[in-house]
């Protein structure tokens, strides 16, 4: 088995009239095509919350003005890559949910999204990354107490 490191990643479940906003990556990056929360890596320096914001600003042109904490996911069933990430290593992404419970600005999607929508619980798009989906269902049962999964 190849060894597996951490990958520190933020995502952010951004709502609107009661629908989510999802992203489908680019044909160009990891996992083109698939459906995802607005997100990434966490850089060296930065904070998660620092790291969703502006992951957030850069993907889909929002201004993130205040969020909470819905949840941490780092179930390596769900999110440790099939593939090397790294080299001759897979990584384990261990990501840091944000609610955002308040933003400025209308989506602007940058190279990175193929195209985004909001969604409804009962219409998510597939294919999804395969850790999203319960990110998701979470982000849609969030009652102020954070996950952990």
């Amino acid at each position: 088995m190849l060894p597996i490191i951490p990958v520190p990643a933020a995502n952010a479940a951004i709502f609107k009239e009661g629908k989510i906003l999802l992203t489908q990556r680019a044909s160009n990056i990891r996992e083109g095509g698939k459906w995802c929360l607005p997100g990434g890596h966490v850089e060296q320096g930065e904070t998660w919350l620092e790291a969703m914001t502006r992951e957030v600003r850069e993907e889909v042109g929002l201004e993130v003005r205040k969020s909470a904490l819905l949840g941490v996911y780092s179930d390596p069933l769900l999110t440790v890559t099939p593939v090397p990430y790294y080299g001759n290593q897979l990584g384990q992404f261990v990501a840091i949910v944000f609610l955002v419970t308040e933003f400025e600005g209308n989506v602007v999607p940058n190279h990175e999204v193929e195209q985004f929508g909001w969604f409804s619980e009962g219409n998510i798009p597939s294919p999804m990354l395969r850790s999203h989906p319960i990110r998701v269902s979470d982000a849609f049962q969030y009652k102020g107490v954070p996950f952990v999964r």
